[in-house]
């Protein structure tokens, strides 16, 4: 068998077709035995392609359309490597623009780079309605913005003690 793998490999896959339920019995009873071990390759595996999870997400969502590591790749670059709704760095989500939810597509067209904070406060939003919400906080931040000066801060923090 070392000699030959792709024989064994082979014989092996013959096997399991042949005898499915003695291979389920089996895999489950080395899964109970070393459980952690298999969910820690798991991870590490799926944190090292996050690709294989997004495209996966989708398909089982059912959303026509998908991308490749490197349209995400050229993506994420075309905007600096920042979110495409604040601007901050970090760890970037392929935000959908119109949501599977809401019929979107997985297709690259569809997709913007967003950090976890937008991505996830967008959630079913269209991209034009979540736009309208960051610039009526924004507004919203700017009006109610009270300028101090050091003397009123130094008063302020002496009023707390």
């Amino acid at each position: 068998m070392r000699r030959n793998a792709d024989k064994a490999r082979e014989a092996m896959r013959r096997w399991r077709q042949r005898n499915p339920d003695d291979h389920n019995a089996a895999s489950r009873e080395f899964y109970r035995r070393h459980r952690e071990r298999v969910i820690a390759r798991s991870v590490a595996y799926h944190r090292a392609h996050p690709d294989v999870r997004r495209a996966t997400d989708a398909r089982r969502r059912g959303a026509p359309g998908s991308f490749t590591s490197a349209q995400w790749k050229a993506l994420v670059d075309r905007v600096g490597g920042r979110c495409g709704y604040c601007g901050g760095a970090g760890p970037l989500h392929a935000d959908h623009r119109v949501p599977i939810a809401r019929g979107g597509t997985n297709d690259i067209g569809n997709i913007l780079p967003a950090c976890a904070r937008c991505n996830l406060r967008k959630h079913t939003m269209s991209e034009e309605s979540f736009r309208e919400l960051l610039a009526f906080e924004a507004k919203v931040r700017v009006e109610w913005t009270v300028e101090f000066t050091a003397e009123q801060v130094r008063a302020l923090l002496a009023e707390d003690r």
